[in-house]
C-alpha cells in the first residue's frame, strides 16, 4: 500500500503521489524506442542481408514457445475465472489467440511437415490481428459493447477462442485457401500498423497501472505487449531466415509468455476488496484493475478490515442502492460508475479524523463535530490525486450538503449540489436509521421513510427521496435492508424522542 499523506491541498498530494511519474513515462518511452530502434536495424540496413537457414529450428522454437504460451494463457484466463477478474480473463483471451496462430505458424514450417504453401505467411499475418479481435472489449471498456462483453466475458472468451481454432483448423487443412497480401503491399501496412498502435496501447495502460501502483508485474507487462508489438512487424520482412525475421520470432514469443506471467502475478484485488467493490463492478467490470491498484482504495479497504463487519455492509448497501437509484435517473454508465465509487468512498476522508472523536460514543462537542466536518474537504483531495478516482472527488465532497443550503462545507443550494451527491446523502443517511449500530436500533422502514418524506425539499431533494423509497422494494436482495416489515415496538429500538436530535446522530454517522 502507497503511503497517502495530506499536505494541505489537491496540488500538494499530486506532488506527493506523481513524482515518480515522468521517470514512469521516460522509461516506457526509453523502451519503446529502443525496440523500434533495434527492429528497424534488424530489417534495414547491414544486418538485413544476413540470413541463417534452418527450418527445423525455426519449426522447434516456434511450436515449444507457442505450446508454453499456450498454457501459460490457459492459466492466467483459469486465474481469472475463479477471481472474477474480466480485464485478466479478456487479455488472457487475447494471448491464447496470439499464441494459436504462431503454433500453427511453426507447425506449417516449409519443409518439415509441410511443404512450401500461403498458410506459413497467413499464419504470420493473422496472428496479432485475430488476438487482438479477441481482446477487442478491452479497447471500449465503457461503451456498451464493452461493457457487455465484460459482464459476459467468459462467453466472449468462449466464441473468441472456438473463432481462432477453425480459423487455425481452415489454415491446416487447407493451407492454401487464405492468401496473405505481400509485404510491401498497402493493406498489410495499414494492419501492421494498426496493430503495432493497438499493442502499444494496453503496454501504455501497464504502464499507467505500474504508475498507479508500483506493482512490477505490470512493468513487466507493459514491456512484453510491446515485445508483443514487435511480433505484429514480422509479416513485413520480406525474406524469411533473415536477422529480422528471427527477431521478431523470438522476441513476439519471448513477450507473449512474459505477459502470460505478469498478468497472472498482478492480480492483486484482495477478497475483501472484490466485496467492497461488487457494486461497481458488477456494472463497470474491467475497472477492477484500477481501482484494486490504486492506493486510495487499499487505505480504504484496509481500514475498513480494522473495524467491525457493520461498516463494510453499510459501505456495500450504500453503494449498491445509490447505483440502483443512478439507474432510476438514467445516468449513464460513467455516471454510474463514479456514483458508485463515490458512495463507496465518501467517508474515505475520516481516515484523518482522530479515533477519540471518531469512535466517541457521546454526543460530539461543537469543536469536534466541526473537525469531523472536515471529512468531505480531505476525502475530495485523497480521490483528486488519484486519476482512476478523481471524477468521483467532487460527488464526494459534496455529499453533505442540504437541498435548502444549510449543509456543508460549501453551502450549496438545491441543484447547485451534483445529483450523485444528492443521492449519496439520502442512500447514506436511510441505511444509517434502517440498521443497527452498537449503540442504537434500527428503526424501521415505514419511519425512516416518514423522515425522508419530513424533510424533502429542506435537508434531502424531493425527487431523490421518491426514488430511493421506490428503489427499495427492487433491490435484488431480499434482505438489503433487514428490518423492512417490522413492527417492532418503537420503544425497544431506542430511538430519541426528538426526531432533530436523531438527525444530528445520524448525520454525525455517515
Amino acid at each position: 500500500m502507497l503511503p497517502l499523506k495530506l499536505t494541505g491541498s489537491t496540488a500538494d498530494m499530486h506532488l506527493v503521489e506523481n513524482s515518480h511519474r515522468p521517470l514512469g513515462r521516460l522509461r516506457w518511452g526509453l523502451m519503446a524506442t529502443g525496440m523500434a530502434a533495434a527492429t528497424i536495424a534488424t530489417m534495414v540496413g547491414p544486418l538485413a542481408s544476413h540470413q541463417w537457414v534452418h527450418a527445423r529450428g525455426l519449426f522447434s522454437l516456434m511450436t515449444v514457445a507457442a505450446l508454453t504460451c499456450v498454457l501459460a494463457a490457459t492459466v492466467v484466463i483459469a486465474l481469472a475465472d475463479r477471481r472474477e477478474m474480466a480485464e485478466v480473463g479478456l487479455l488472457g483471451t487475447m494471448l491464447m489467440a496470439a499464441s494459436v496462430m504462431p503454433l500453427v505458424h511453426g507447425l506449417v514450417t516449409p519443409d518439415v511437415l509441410f511443404d512450401e504453401t500461403e498458410a506459413f505467411r497467413t499464419t504470420a499475418f493473422l496472428a496479432l490481428p485475430i488476438a487482438l479481435l479477441g481482446g477487442l472489449p478491452l479497447f471500449a471498456p465503457h461503451s456498451a459493447f464493452g461493457r457487455w462483453a465484460a459482464r459476459h466475458w467468459r462467453d466472449w472468451t468462449l466464441l473468441s477462442l472456438l473463432a481462432v481454432f477453425i480459423v487455425a483448423s481452415v489454415v491446416v487443412f487447407f493451407p492454401d485457401l487464405i492468401v496473405a497480401p505481400g509485404p510491401r503491399d498497402w493493406l498489410m501496412i495499414v494492419v501492421t500498423a494498426a496493430v503495432v498502435a493497438a499493442c502499444a496501447a494496453l503496454s501504455m495502460r501497464q504502464k499507467r497501472l505500474y504508475d498507479l501502483g508500483h506493482l512490477p508485474a505490470n512493468l513487466v507487462a507493459s514491456v512484453s505487449l510491446l515485445a508483443i508489438a514487435v511480433m505484429g512487424v514480422s509479416p513485413l520482412v520480406v525474406d524469411p531466415y533473415t536477422t529480422g525475421f528471427w527477431w521478431t520470432h523470438v522476441v513476439g514469443a519471448l513477450g507473449v509468455i512474459g505477459a502470460c506471467l505478469a498478468f497472472a502475478a498482478s492480480q492483486r484485488l484482495s477478497p475483501s476488496a472484490r466485496e467492497v467493490l461488487a457494486p461497481i463492478l458488477t456494472r463497470d467490470p474491467l475497472v477492477a484493475f484500477e481501482l484494486g491498484l490504486s492506493p486510495v482504495v487499499h487505505r480504504f479497504v484496509g481500514d475498513l478490515a480494522t473495524k467491525d463487519v457493520i461498516t463494510r455492509d453499510h459501505v456495500i448497501r450504500t453503494s449498491e442502492l445509490a447505483m440502483q437509484v443512478g439507474e432510476r435517473f438514467r445516468l449513464s454508465a460513467p455516471e454510474l460508475r463514479d456514483l458508485g465509487l463515490a458512495a463507496m468512498l465518501h467517508d474515505v476522508g475520516k481516515v484523518n479524523v482522530p479515533d477519540a472523536i471518531l469512535k466517541k460514543p457521546a454526543r460530539l462537542t461543537a469543536a469536534e463535530y466541526d473537525l469531523m466536518k472536515s471529512h468531505t474537504v480531505d476525502g475530495e483531495s485523497m480521490l483528486a490525486a488519484d486519476p482512476a478516482l478523481a471524477s468521483a472527488a467532487r460527488i464526494v465532497r459534496s455529499h453533505h450538503e442540504r437541498f435548502d443550503g444549510a449543509g456543508y462545507p460549501d453551502g450549496l443550494v438545491g441543484r447547485e449540489i451534483p445529483l450523485a451527491s444528492r443521492i449519496i446523502a439520502v442512500c447514506d443517511a436511510l441505511d444509517a436509521m434502517t440498521h443497527d449500530r452498537q449503540y442504537r436500533r434500527a428503526m424501521p422502514l415505514n419511519m425512516a421513510f416518514a423522515i425522508l418524506r419530513e424533510h424533502a425539499g429542506s435537508q434531502w431533494d424531493e425527487q431523490v427521496v421518491e426514488q430511493v423509497m421506490a428503489a427499495v422494494p427492487s433491490m435484488p436482495m431480499v434482505n438489503a435492508f433487514d428490518r423492512v416489515g417490522r413492527d417492532d415496538d418503537l420503544e425497544r429500538t431506542s430511538i430519541p424522542d426528538d426526531i432533530s436530535e436523531l438527525l444530528l446522530v445520524v448525520d454525525a454517522e455517515i
